[in-house]
């Protein structure tokens, strides 16, 4: 897999090993001028103290949390830290939390920081150097993702007992689910039993389970609760009924998934026909605001709405719109498909 040039020294210090942590990290900070009377951090349920501010300076000893983020806020933009049982420096004026170890989980934090601000400028810059070639767009697209994947898999595999691989693995976009649930397995016994790792766990297995060559997995929706026994409807009802079925899960408030539309209603126009038809599965969405969107965008096709997150959980569907292509016998063929491959998606598998 390709790596960016400066992705090498960044995963050199994720990489390095840190002495293990004390049970206290001491932080300490000074205000350039305008000092507030106090300063609050705060670090999940652990921790939320009120520090005061003398001559422009504070200093507080905190408990060591290695799997919850700590934040200061120091009245501007809140300052987030990693406790690791160092010295962290704040620099209320620059923005900063620098730890006197430079190699542990902090040091590894603000690197983290930096490589992602860097990668997504050079994203964009890149991005919109195509214009109107979508191809080359598409590809340098593909390129990327792998880069951006690769990077989070290598910070998981380096930071297996703290919080920056919960932020790695909530970046991923991935579909591998062998490897997910390898980084998963990597995780240290208290990282493993964070709430929102045990959801991540979750969402992959269930992945795994709807992956591409399994058979789809029935759900019902109740589509207007003060009429539930004439408004509730089966995923079976469309899935598995002899025809070529692709499925786009979206929501009326979700931006990329009326970006989509187009794509699919070109589609549909193209391909529709009694071996293929279409459906689109409103979650996470209002009841109203999902009928007022679907006839705005022109969603001629067959609808589930009110399915909240039913299907999302049953099928590991992370973000919005996600589009899969499901089989005559309701097998899923394609999963996570978008823009042209949909097009391309349905067309072979009909054999046109």
């Amino acid at each position: 897999m390709k790596q960016l040039m400066y992705l090498a020294t960044a995963v050199a210090l994720l990489a390095a090993c840190s002495p293990k942590a004390g049970n206290t990290t001491k932080v300490v900070g000074k205000f350039g001028e305008d000092a507030p009377e106090f300063v609050e951090i705060s670090m999940g349920e652990a921790l939320d103290t009120t520090i005061y501010v003398q001559d422009g300076r504070f200093e507080a000893v905190i408990p060591t949390n290695l799997t919850t983020m700590a934040v200061i806020d120091a009245g501007s933009e809140p300052i987030a830290f990693i406790a690791d049982g160092s010295t962290i420096t704040v620099d209320p004026d620059a923005g900063t939390a620098v730890s006197s170890n430079k190699k542990g989980p902090n040091a590894r934090f603000a690197a983290y920081n930096e490589w992602m601000e860097k990668f997504m400028a050079d994203y964009r810059e890149k991005m919109n150097g195509f214009g109107s070639d979508e191809e080359a767009a598409e590809a340098y697209y593909n390129e990327v993702v792998a880069q951006f994947n690769d990077y989070q898999v290598q910070t998981v595999k380096a930071n297996p007992d703290n919080i920056l691989a919960l932020l790695a693995l909530s970046q991923m976009d991935m579909e591998d689910t062998g490897v997910l649930s390898g980084l998963l397995d990597g995780l240290s016994d208290e990282m493993k039993a964070l709430p929102e790792i045990t959801a991540l766990r979750t969402a992959f297995e269930s992945k795994a389970k709807t992956a591409e060559g399994t058979r789809f997995v029935d759900f019902t929706v109740v589509e207007d609760p003060e009429n539930p026994e004439t408004s509730t409807v089966k995923f079976s009802d469309y899935i598995g009924q002899g025809k070529y079925m692709l499925v786009d899960f979206w929501a009326s408030w979700c931006g990329p998934c009326k970006a989509e539309m187009p794509n699919l209603i070109n589609v549909y126009e193209t391909y529709h026909s009694d071996k293929f038809d279409m459906l689109s599965v409103a979650v996470w969405d209002e009841l109203e605001n999902t009928k007022v969107a679907a006839e705005e965008l022109g969603i001629v096709w067959n609808q589930i709405v009110n399915a909240g997150q039913v299907p999302t959980d049953l099928y590991g569907i992370e973000g919005i719109p996600h589009i899969i292509l499901f089989g005559p016998d309701g097998t899923i063929l394609k999963r996570g498909i978008r823009g042209e491959k949909i097009g391309e998606a349905v067309k072979e598998a009909l054999g046109l």
